[in-house]
């Protein structure tokens, strides 16, 4: 479960912290108020692409932190996981899980079963080919093909 997500210079937004509850979260306002930077704020946390124009005009970088609520994550130290994710205008990222430094290639792979974003036509696990198998896997072992 995201416990806290940490979003800086990414669009309109400086600098901002929401603490998520337990069970249903629900981001509402006006257009334009920056309800889909979060949601692409937990896309880049979670290893996708990211452009250099998501940076904050007058900004060198982005950052964005997630504080996870896995107890029984192997990873987990007291329960927690912190990832975050800076980008630089030169395209260097800099991503860490509990303080290691990773490869984005790491990061991606470490939260594909941790967040999971379906929309309109953004999805990340069923466009993944190397999951297509697992997939099947879990339908034939159901009885369903």
């Amino acid at each position: 479960m995201i416990s806290n997500l940490h979003i800086q210079n990414i669009g309109i937004i400086d600098d901002i912290s929401i603490c998520l509850n337990n069970g249903f979260n629900v981001l509402t306002g006006e257009t334009g108020a920056g309800k889909t930077l979060i949601i692409d704020s937990l896309s880049i946390i979670a290893g996708g692409r990211f452009s250099k124009e998501m940076i904050r005009k007058g900004c060198n970088h982005s950052f964005v932190e997630v504080c996870l609520y896995l107890p029984n994550h192997e990873c987990a130290i007291d329960g927690n996981i912190i990832a975050s994710r800076e980008i630089f205008n030169n395209g260097r990222n800099l991503c860490k899980i509990n303080g290691r430094m990773v490869t984005v290639n790491e990061l991606k792979e470490f939260m594909q079963n941790i967040i999971d974003i379906h929309g309109q036509q953004d999805n990340q696990m069923i466009l993944e080919a190397a999951s297509h198998i697992q997939y099947l896997d879990d339908f034939s072992r159901r009885g369903i093909i």
